[in-house]
């Protein structure tokens, strides 16, 4: 779909190769021959120009596509994500979203991305969310580093909420990743992170679309997935990225190792709040 052109800067000899399955042997051959130090240093604008000796072209028409939508702003690791996106969407929807992007359905990556998740949702015939506690650190304006109470963590829902939506914002393979780990792929289309507040507490929420019910096992191969996940810190690492807030930067865990933690289901969520003085499930 997108292809990369090296040019030697010696012999001016060329390589092409494919923005997805070959993107570690280009990079790596980039780097041989000094062209390139980081995937997020290198601009769209700069692939484009046919003078580049690291040109970003495209071997059809939804290729082309693609590279229309792409902001001259964005890096090669961008360049990647999008086309990883589209040449590895659900065959359910390959032709669809094909179709809209030969249509100009789209004018930026967010709009594409964003029908993705949409079209994933879609394809799901119900739904199950599992709840975890969130913990944080705080780094202050003097300096100090230290655990984030409760207090900062609900004050600031909105700043982790949007910070959460961010890190996810091209991320569209969540679901399988975990889906691979709980063997459940097929039923799994789609995993989304997200906050929830509950009597004054936030919690973590993460909306798993299936497209049937999970059995019991299932359940506890995916719980065991997530959990997984949120120990690893989310994808490339959301708990590492700090969140600006008025206390200062702080940074936010979906999983902690203490033996308080937990992940529950709905029903399970439900029954743990109401086992809570002054708690009950609905917010």
């Amino acid at each position: 779909m997108l292809k990369l052109t090296i040019t030697h800067p010696n012999t001016q000899a060329t390589e092409t190769y494919d923005m997805v399955t070959e993107f570690n042997q280009m990079f790596e051959k980039a780097k041989e021959y000094g062209l390139i130090n980081s995937i997020f240093a290198l601009r769209v604008k700069e692939m484009k120009d046919e003078n580049s000796p690291i040109r970003l072209h495209a071997d059809s028409d939804v290729g082309n596509s693609l590279l229309r939508i792409l902001s001259d702003s964005d890096s090669l690791y961008d360049v990647r994500v999008i086309d990883e996106s589209v040449s590895g969407v659900r065959e359910e929807l390959r032709d669809d979203l094909e179709a809209n992007l030969l249509h100009e359905q789209y004018d930026t990556t967010e709009e594409l991305y964003g029908d993705i998740k949409e079209m994933l949702k879609n394809l799901a015939g119900t739904q199950m969310s599992f709840f975890c506690p969130l913990t944080g650190n705080l780094s202050d304006h003097d300096g100090d580093y230290y655990e984030a109470d409760s207090y900062i963590i609900n004050t600031n829902a909105d700043a982790i909420e949007e910070a959460i939506a961010k890190e996810q914002s091209t991320e569209i393979n969540m679901a399988e990743y975990v889906g691979d780990h709980a063997d459940i792929k097929d039923k799994l289309v789609f995993a989304e992170w997200g906050v929830e507040e509950h009597c004054g507490t936030l919690y973590g929420k993460i909306d798993c679309y299936l497209t049937e019910a999970l059995t019991p096992d299932e359940t506890e191969r995916l719980r065991d997935a997530i959990s997984g996940q949120n120990s690893d810190g989310l994808g490339e690492g959301f708990e590492q990225r700090e969140i600006p807030v008025d206390e200062g930067d702080l940074y936010v865990s979906y999983w902690h190792s203490g033996d308080d933690y937990f992940l529950h289901t709905e029903d399970e969520f439900e029954e743990y709040l109401s086992q809570l003085p002054g708690m009950r499930f609905g917010g």
